[in-house]
């Protein structure tokens, strides 16, 4: 499930636990895309890592649609892998991230035969982006598409939300399989400019969470607002995570101001 909206805001209510990972998650994955080279992986977001700490694998959207790992640069300029933490598997064993020819969507996280500290340490795919006014397929018979966006005057009555100029959009995902879909850890965050500043989520004016499944042959709709200001909106960016196994759906483009 995906929350854009503090616990006091006007979204539909489902309860104070379904409502504190997304937020987590939310400001977890936003802080990563934000600065490049910054390490995330939304799969572990919630959970701790082998030796009770986050675990430390990297996935940033760099404008290839390749995941990137850290590392450390070399005096004949490759990189060296980035040290695993402590307890983790090592290099030689652990999976790293995939790489995809340009245009080409990454393939999803093959979680067969992996623990959960393994899968901890592979970054989450991302897609090329697409247009802000294209639908996307996030993954076998399901796709995502933005509509309705326009400009608000963002209203805060979450804490340590900031009332202003802010961008509203609905996010409408629709399941084309036979069987009902979670939308439980789906999640949206949204960067802005040149630097992928992190734009931060607002109560309304309308918002609304997507529900915890969305039925076989059916569609669901969550209406988000985000903070963005005026003279940044020629570039704006807008992920779309389903889950930590599935490559992030990412639409870009210029917003109205």
């Amino acid at each position: 499930m995906m929350k854009n909206t503090s616990p006091s805001g006007p979204a539909p209510g489902n309860g104070a636990a379904r409502r504190a990972g997304p937020r987590l998650r939310a400001a977890l994955l936003v802080a990563a895309l934000a600065l490049p080279g910054a390490v995330v992986v939304v799969w572990a977001a919630n959970q701790p890592g082998p030796t009770g700490g986050a675990p430390s694998a990297a996935t940033v959207p760099d404008g290839t649609g390749s995941p990137t790992l850290g590392g450390t640069p070399t005096p004949d300029g490759t990189a060296t892998a980035a040290a695993p933490p402590s307890g983790t598997p090592s290099p030689s064993a652990a999976p790293t991230a995939q790489s995809t020819a340009p245009g080409k969507d990454p393939a999803p996280v093959d979680r067969k035969n992996k623990t959960e500290q393994e899968l901890a340490t592979i970054a989450q795919p991302v897609a090329p982006a697409v247009p802000l006014t294209e639908k996307k397929t996030v993954k076998s018979g399901i796709t995502a598409a933005i509509t309705e966006l326009q400009a608000v005057d963002g209203e805060a009555t979450g804490i340590g939300e900031i009332a202003g100029p802010a961008l509203r959009f609905k996010v409408t995902v629709t399941n084309g399989t036979a069987a009902a879909l979670k939308l439980g850890t789906s999640l949206v965050t949204v960067t802005y400019g040149k630097d992928n500043a992190p734009a931060s989520s607002l109560s309304g004016p309308g918002a609304t969470e997507f529900p915890l499944t969305v039925a076989a042959r059916a569609s669901a709709s969550s209406t988000v607002v985000f903070g963005v200001p005026k003279d940044q909106r020629a570039d704006v960016r807008i992920y779309f995570s389903l889950d930590a196994l599935t490559p992030i759906a990412v639409f870009e483009g210029q917003a109205p101001q």
